[in-house]
């Protein structure tokens, strides 16, 4: 992974991190499904990321340069 990516994956802990806290503090309902949803996208972004940066060869321009 390049630094733009690491400071990415970063962000998005901090984000499911962020998340999970106030998830502990909200009753059942439309706000604690959009902080599900949040954290699972986060996480999903993540493990993109993590699989692009180990598909992708480092060094190597993209094909569309």
């Amino acid at each position: 992974m390049n630094q733009e990516q690491e400071d990415f994956a970063a962000k998005l802990v901090l984000i499911e991190q962020e998340a999970k806290l106030v998830l502990e503090d909200l009753p059942p309902g439309v706000m604690r499904e959009r902080l599900q949803h949040i954290i699972t996208t986060a996480s999903l972004l993540r493990a993109r990321l993590d699989v692009a940066s180990s598909v992708i060869l480092p060094g190597q321009p993209p094909k569309n340069s």
